[in-house]
């Protein structure tokens, strides 16, 4: 009874977060850009793997990556190899509250990759929060400020999702 209240809620709080924003945008690409910003669900562990082969595959390539998941449950496994936040640390409408979260947000990263098939309101708020200069997440019906957008087939995942940013991202011809 209370979760179309509380989604409705988090998206007008949403979409006040976004009229309230103003960054610079620039258009990066996977090469282009020197720091990268990844925000993760890492309540499964296929996802969670995935989404750090892709932050390893990264930092391979000279990128300074900043990586952030979501666990959610109402308490984050121990003994984590990243920077991580849970349900717990979140406030009723689902905007993350926890310092790492705040950490996270403070920086401006080239490139923000929002890997959150699911459309959990934490990863959606704090990707809507960043003052990233060019954003890119799968497709949502909520508002954002995604400056691009992939769809994917249900049930593909973060690799197949992955692979297609570098195609799609590697089309971009910069200036």
């Amino acid at each position: 009874m209370l979760a179309p209240l509380r989604a409705l809620l988090f998206k007008k709080a949403l979409r006040d977060l976004l009229v309230s924003q103003k960054r610079s945008r620039q258009v990066n690409t996977l090469e282009s850009a020197r720091t990268i910003g990844v925000l993760f669900d890492a309540t499964s562990e296929t996802a969670r793997r995935e989404s750090l082969e892709f932050v390893r595959s990264l930092e391979k390539q000279g990128k300074k990556v900043s990586a952030l998941g979501f666990f959610n449950g109402k308490q984050a496994p121990e003994n984590q190899a990243f920077d991580s936040f849970f349900a717990k640390e979140t406030s009723w409408l689902g905007q993350p509250k926890s310092e790492k979260a705040n950490d996270f947000v403070k920086q401006k990263f080239d490139l923000l990759l929002t890997l959150n098939p699911d459309d959990l309101p934490p990863l959606e708020w704090l990707a809507a929060k960043s003052q990233s200069a060019f954003k890119v997440g799968f497709a949502t019906s909520r508002p954002n400020d995604f400056d691009v957008q992939l769809e994917t087939p249900e049930g593909k995942g973060i690799r197949y999702f992955t692979e297609q940013l570098a195609l799609y991202l590697g089309k971009i011809v910069l200036n």
